[in-house]
């Protein structure tokens, strides 16, 4: 099963002379590299964030909850105006007023898209609030529900899923120009693939004889034209694992010197 990593359109047709020195190679980032792990940085700084930020929401909404439920208490409001929301989901946005000793307050409420209420300019509704706290109210029997608690570690386990998707992607390729040893490979065949976005790609299989004098295959995509059957280009192959190559220069590192 071939490894290959996804690389530009290989046009070398010798081995780069800056490969050709003894390993380990000093490498350093490229700037798609560099942007790539500023992103995993900021996936898992988001992933910490997240959580605080989540439990605080969650606390707040529950604190929020227990309040109207032992405190609320129910009054008579009177229906203002009601704006219809269009779109993909509709809502109606109902603006309705109340009195509280002897002071009138406004409130507004959103009506989910499923909700029937009969609700009309002029007619009466029952609100709910707390009465220490007139000023914010909302319609009898409405009370704001916590989301899942299990969304907060979802949530930042999907972030630090992604953060170390994206570090293994720029260490692999790492990893493969400091220690791997560099070839010469032929180009056997191509296929044109689709992709979602339509842009156009072609896979490329290609052979590579290894520094024992064993032949390889692999595979590689490319965004651009495909270079013809036959033609030569240099990649890297892991000597240990040489099913793990890829075409050269990689889009992530670089060697920090050229020969």
């Amino acid at each position: 099963m071939s490894t290959a990593d996804p690389v530009a359109t290989p046009k070398l047709s010798h081995v780069p002379p800056e490969l050709q020195g003894a390993v380990p190679r000093d490498v350093r980032l490229t700037a798609a590299g560099s942007v790539l792990v500023a992103m995993a940085i900021a996936a898992a700084a988001a992933a910490f964030v997240t959580v605080i930020v989540m439990s605080v929401a969650y606390s707040r909404a529950a604190e929020e909850k227990q309040l109207r439920e032992r405190a609320g208490v129910s009054a008579t409001a009177r229906v203002e105006q009601v704006v219809v929301r269009r779109g993909e989901h509709p809502r109606r946005i109902v603006t309705y007023r109340y009195d509280v000793g002897g002071r009138s307050y406004a409130g507004r409420v959103t009506l989910h898209e499923n909700d029937r209420r009969d609700v009309a300019r002029g007619t009466p509704m029952r609100i709910e609030f707390v009465p220490w706290r007139p000023e914010a109210s909302w319609m009898a029997g409405d009370r704001p529900s916590p989301f899942p608690i299990w969304a907060i570690p979802i949530a930042a386990i999907s972030l630090l899923l992604t953060a170390s998707l994206i570090a293994w992607t720029v260490r692999r390729q790492w990893i493969l120009l400091t220690e791997g040893r560099a070839a010469l490979a032929r180009v056997t065949g191509f296929k044109k693939v689709h992709r979602e976005n339509t842009r156009k790609a072609y896979r490329v299989s290609y052979e590579f004889q290894t520094l024992s004098g064993a032949r390889q295959t692999s595979k590689c995509e490319i965004g651009k034209a495909s270079p013809p059957i036959g033609s030569v280009f240099p990649i890297i192959y892991h000597r240990d694992q040489p099913t793990w190559s890829a075409t050269y220069p990689l889009a992530l590192v670089r060697p920090s010197r050229r020969g």
